[in-house]
């Protein structure tokens, strides 16, 4: 995905299009391993040496609540995020926090109700397997 097709996604989801935001979205994309916010800033330190880690995570915040990204449940104490479109799940493991992306199709869906007791309106489920991974596991 190229900055004009980024800076669509941007437009789309009613924010203002920024280099930060622009090189924030790019790296998020990027990487396929769930970053951190950390890891993100360290990415940018060298091409982006203005954007501070407290850009970073207000960045994040804001591409979550538009739907740009998604939060994952921290894993080592860092807010970790997912800039992979499409449909898909995780399973994180245990013992290293290693994160993987679950196809839809290989586990059994979950019927989505569209609401949820109390007005609830129900926008996504998302679905996170607590598991211990095959290097984890031959190394115990």
């Amino acid at each position: 995905m190229g900055p004009s097709e980024r800076a669509e996604r941007l437009q789309a989801a009613g924010l203002k299009v920024t280099g930060p935001r622009l090189a924030i979205l790019d790296a998020v994309e990027r990487n396929r391993n769930h970053p951190s916010a950390e890891e993100i800033h360290q990415g940018l330190a060298e091409s982006h040496p203005s954007v501070s880690l407290s850009t970073v995570y207000s960045t994040l915040g804001t591409f979550v609540r538009a739907g740009l990204v998604r939060k994952l449940s921290e894993v080592d104490g860092r807010l970790r995020v997912d800039g992979t479109k499409g449909a898909h799940d995780h399973a994180i493991c245990r013992m290293c926090g290693v994160i993987f992306d679950i196809d839809r199709d290989v586990a059994a869906a979950v019927a989505t109700p569209t609401e949820l007791p109390g007005g609830l309106a129900v926008l996504e489920v998302r679905v996170e397997y607590d598991v211990v991974c095959s290097n984890c596991r031959t190394t115990d």
